[in-house]
């Protein structure tokens, strides 16, 4: 009878839960036509984006680590069985058997240790997660953004072409009415085919633009993705700069993971102390010697003399001390980037204000204006070299402008864990009042 019932005991341990696979987003054909918004991009690449599904699957891993740290004993029960001939000089023989089980059990508090170094590593993967999810987002506007601009880009330089091969077929038509020399047609033909290579240049940074799009969305690069929006700069309202910069200390989840794996590597100290203090093992045995039976129970606990554990503990503290080390490095990081983001977007700003659409309509009037003025015949080929260099510079300028706006405000997004976020048409300050 004992010998069914530890059978049935050691089947049913074997039997465990069965495994789900890992759940995968599928964006549907229907979907892909649709043209993105960029809080749809955002949304998307928050839930499909391999590093964020990568980033789940190891908080899955550490909730697994918690379970396996809150079991109640240190290893399953263990069974041996003996069984013997005894054959005597002289009279029958008889069979001895024996069976004993015996369970090793958590001393000092063990058990406890280990949740909590367990649990604070499963909080610091959520942690770790949740900035993730900030960054993320904030590289997916970066990308959706840089895509708007590359279209702006595009339509800048087909206007920019069309106005040069404009002037370029007027200096033709002229130089063969003898009306202008080829000194002005060249000078002319030059800006056309210095536009036609700007617009070559935008064309391949829109495709560049649209493949780091669909790398952020985890979207085949082979599949249509268009977008929908439009780009200005857009003013942020900030709040001053120390409170700023203590919202996102409070805020950024790397920082507070920082924190956890402190709290486990001081957990894990603790636990290199108690392992001074051996777990026990209790045993109960029954026996079958002859014509006796014999049963009884009995404990065992090794001696820690010989192994005192303080390599355990002398690589516990280090490892405690190094966290508390990279903690302190982080917080100081986070300070900067928030500022070096801050002084970036402010120079962004400005400049963004100093070139703006007004300034790129200006420059465009003057090289209408020249053409005007080369049919006067008030002006020549300096004019117009002039007024085609100083478009395609202001052009350049003007986008480099939206360009270090986009890169700026992103970067300040990620640097305050998503507390300072840019939106399609307008600025959402998710906490206005650090």
């Amino acid at each position: 009878m004992l010998r069914s019932m530890v059978a049935a005991a050691l089947l049913s341990a074997c039997i465990g839960p069965p495994l789900h696979a890992a759940e995968s987003r599928v964006v549907s054909a229907n979907e892909l036509a649709q043209p993105l918004t960029l809080h749809e991009a955002v949304m998307e690449a928050v839930d499909a984006n391999f590093a964020v599904r990568q980033a789940l699957a190891r908080v899955q891993q550490q909730s697994g680590a918690l379970t396996h740290a809150g079991r109640w004993t240190p290893s399953n029960p263990e069974i041996e069985v003996e069984s013997a001939e005894r054959e005597p000089a002289s009279g029958d023989s008889s069979r001895d058997f024996s069976i004993r089980l015996s369970q090793e059990l958590w001393i000092g508090g063990q058990r406890g240790l280990q949740r909590n170094a367990a649990g604070a590593r499963l909080t610091a993967a959520e942690q770790d997660l949740q900035f993730l999810r900030s960054a993320i987002a904030a590289r997916a506007r970066r990308a959706f953004l840089h895509v708007l601009l590359t279209q702006r880009a595009e339509e800048t330089a087909g206007r920019l072409v069309e106005l040069t091969e404009t002037f370029a077929d007027y200096a033709r038509n002229r130089l063969e009415a003898g009306r202008a020399t080829a000194l002005e047609v060249n000078s002319a033909m030059i800006g056309a085919a210095r536009s036609r290579t700007e617009l070559a240049e935008a064309e391949r940074l829109s495709a560049r633009a649209r493949l780091v799009l669909a790398e952020v969305l985890a979207r085949d690069p082979a599949s249509p993705l268009t977008v929908r929006g439009d780009i200005e700069p857009w003013p942020v309202t900030l709040p001053n700069e120390s409170r700023l910069l203590n919202a996102a200390v409070r805020r950024r989840g790397d920082l507070a993971a920082a924190a956890e794996r402190v709290e486990a590597a001081r957990q894990d100290l603790r636990l290199s102390r108690r392992q001074l203090i051996p777990n026990l093992t209790v045993f109960g045995f029954y026996q079958e010697e002859e014509d006796a039976e014999i049963t009884g129970f009995g404990a065992s606990l090794p001696i820690p003399a010989l192994h005192r554990y303080g390599g355990e503990r002398e690589q516990a503290a280090g490892r405690l001390l190094e966290e508390q080390l990279r903690t302190d490095e982080l917080r100081l990081a986070v300070r900067r980037q928030v500022l070096e983001a801050l002084a970036d977007y402010r120079a962004a700003r400005r400049q963004s204000e100093l070139l703006g659409t007004s300034m790129l309509e200006r420059a465009e009037e003057n090289l209408r204006l020249t053409r005007e003025g080369f049919e006067a015949g008030k002006v020549g080929s300096p004019a117009i070299t002039t007024a085609q260099d100083n478009l395609i510079n202001v052009r350049r300028s003007y986008l480099d402008a939206l360009g270090a706006l986009i890169l700026s405000v992103t970067d300040l997004e990620r640097a305050t864990g998503g507390l300072i976020v840019l939106e399609d048409n307008a600025q959402s300050d998710k906490d206005a009042a650090p």
